[in-house]
């Protein structure tokens, strides 16, 4: 590290945080909708142009109540969950996007049909992740389709996630 940096972290001073704006939001302040699943669907399943209208419709969250961090609008308390939403990205957006994302478990985004992360494990709130570069790639202001798959083995379990966009502090 350099350090000036560290010097200055010492008496207190820290340079200002990036402003962080949602493009797609979370289930932390509204009920966002989703389509989903608890069957196994088609291999497609996060194509964009595969057909979801026969899934249910639910706001985000899904989950079981009692799971540390969640904001539980949908119960799910089986071992899969397959949802898609349909996101807007506006002009210009489209660079320095993270998901910012809460799953307990496994999970895995696409955006625009193109695996976008991988995750293991469980986390107890909304973190933040890199989207692959593929799917960075992918992303095109308008219409996007956003496909998470969530696999649950044991204790509390809960799925949502969305697209943040940051944008460097003004010094």
């Amino acid at each position: 590290m350099d350090l000036s940096t560290v010097a200055a972290a010492n008496r207190g001073q820290f340079p200002p945080l990036p402003k962080v704006t949602a493009i797609a939001p979370t289930a932390q302040k509204e009920a966002v909708l989703w389509r989903y699943t608890t069957d196994r669907p088609a291999d497609d399943w996060f194509k964009p142009e595969f057909d979801a209208a026969s899934w249910k419709e639910g706001p985000a969250g899904f989950g079981t109540q009692g799971t540390p961090g969640a904001v539980v609008r949908t119960e799910w308390k089986s071992s899969d969950i397959w949802l898609r939403r349909e996101i807007t990205i506006p002009d210009g957006k489209t660079e320095k996007l993270s998901l910012l994302m809460h799953h307990d478990e496994d999970a895995e985004v696409y955006i625009n049909g193109v695996l976008a992360a991988k995750i293991p494990g469980y986390i107890g709130d909304y973190d933040e992740f890199e989207i692959s570069a593929e799917a960075q790639k992918a992303i095109k202001p308008g219409k996007n389709i956003l496909a998470v798959h969530c696999h649950q083995t044991a204790g509390g379990q809960y799925i949502d996630a969305g697209i943040v966009s940051f944008q460097p502090a003004q010094k």
